[in-house]
């Protein structure tokens, strides 16, 4: 009798991707020693996965199930109509895989087209950054100006000079984040990161802008949008004490003046006395006083024109008897001098005079005698509640008095205190 041949089984191909064994081994706790039953042959977000069981039913029962799971999700994939290739069948599966399950892949393509579709135009940031200056002189102070391009190179230099459409908000973040305060090595302020990103957000709003000259948009998302920004209530919680001059550091600054700096006199009067700004308004004054008559102590007024004025809105600030003094005596002398930066930083490091300091201490003198922080604001060229919020510090009536009482003595060379109380000193009203 002829001995069959026996033939090997073979399980079919939707089987055989379904490799689901099961493992004896034995686990030991260093007590006790019993036999598991190990579970393993399937993968999971591109990762191999195993389970143990104490009991064999159980173990068996689970891969059997498992298999009957796997072989039913080979089928659904074979099934499925697509218009893709093998290749880019491959890649959405290996992409997929990667991704796991903390992204999807819809979000992850959104993303990317936000922020790295190239638009029809590509520009560096560099050039980018000068054609948006460029555009802007028109409509904003030179000051706002050399701000706006010294936190634009800063941004450009921590980034590189990349394609503006390549900017993401983790680089603007990474910037943000690496600013430091003036020691050198503390976080920047609150108030810091909210100055730098809204320059940072223009530019990048004013980029996305179509415009057919510049041959924008050069980006379709807005990297900044989702950076935070700090409340008002955020940053006043840093915000340092208001700073005003004591009178007596004031009359001994003046002497100083005096005797060892006279050419700074007129600056420091008017900032002060009439409580001007010592940037863009006292180079104004500086520039056009004489020409245009903006300084004029016959009528006892200093004209702050729209065209420099923080505001835009042209101001008129009345000259104390005081001041007017400080002006005649020292008419020879121009508001700044040569060597100004040199002289006045050695001033503020001798007096430790803080930001803004000068402004401060007019208005809160000025609130002092006449009890008007409105007034004050008319003269100072701020909204009453920016002159409550920002500088004012509570003085005494008298400290009031004593401030704008201070003139020079020429034959001495020394501050003098005036003999009257400047309460006829006449009050702006807006028309």
């Amino acid at each position: 009798m002829a001995v069959k041949k026996k033939v090997a089984r073979k399980r079919a191909k939707s089987v055989e991707s379904v490799n689901i064994t099961i493992k004896e081994t034995m686990k030991n706790n260093g007590r006790y020693e019993w036999l598991s039953y190990c579970v393993q042959g399937w993968r999971k977000n591109g990762k191999w996965q195993r389970k143990y069981f104490k009991d064999k039913d159980k173990a068996e029962r689970f891969a059997a199930d498992k298999r009957i799971e796997l072989m039913n999700a080979d089928r659904a994939k074979r099934s499925r109509m697509t218009t893709l290739n093998e290749e880019q069948l491959l890649m959405a599966e290996n992409a997929l895989d990667r991704l796991g399950e903390t992204y999807n892949l819809d979000e992850v393509v959104t993303f990317f087209l936000d922020n790295h579709r190239p638009p029809e135009f590509s520009i560096q940031l560099q050039e980018a950054i000068e054609v948006y200056l460029s555009d802007q002189e028109d409509t904003l102070r030179p000051r706002t100006i050399i701000q706006k391009r010294s936190s634009l190179k800063l941004f450009k230099e921590h980034i590189g000079d990349i394609p503006v459409h390549h900017c993401s908000s983790e680089k603007v973040m990474s910037f943000l984040k690496a600013l430091r305060g003036k020691d050198g090595t503390s976080k920047a302020t609150r108030k810091t990161w909210n100055n730098y990103r809204n320059d940072i957000n223009h530019f990048f709003l004013w980029a996305g802008c179509k415009d057919l000259t510049t041959s924008r948009p050069w980006l379709f998302h807005n990297p900044v949008e989702s950076v935070r920004i700090f409340t008002a209530k955020q940053v006043a919680e840093q915000r340092a004490p208001i700073a005003t001059t004591d009178t007596g550091v004031v009359k001994e600054l003046f002497t100083h003046l005096m005797q060892e700096c006279p050419e700074l006199i007129k600056y420091y009067a008017l900032a002060y006395f009439a409580g001007i700004r010592p940037a863009g308004e006292m180079k104004a004054l500086y520039t056009h006083s004489e020409a245009d008559g903006l300084i004029n102590l016959s009528t006892r007024t200093i004209t702050i024109p729209a065209k420099v004025s923080k505001t835009k809105e042209e101001r008129r600030v009345h000259i104390s008897e005081n001041l007017s003094l400080w002006l005649q005596a020292y008419s020879d002398y121009p508001i700044i001098p040569k060597n100004f930066d040199r002289l006045n930083k050695a001033v503020r490091s001798k007096f430790k005079l803080q930001h803004d300091e000068t402004r401060h201490s007019f208005i809160s003198y000025h609130v002092a005698i006449f009890r008007s922080a409105g007034d004050a604001a008319l003269q100072a060229g701020n909204s009453e509640s920016i002159v409550k919020k920002h500088y004012l510090d509570h003085r005494t009536t008298d400290e009031g008095f004593e401030f704008f009482s201070y003139a020079p003595c020429l034959e001495s060379d020394s501050v003098i205190q005036l003999e009257y109380k400047p309460t006829d000193t006449p009050h702006l009203r807006a028309i």
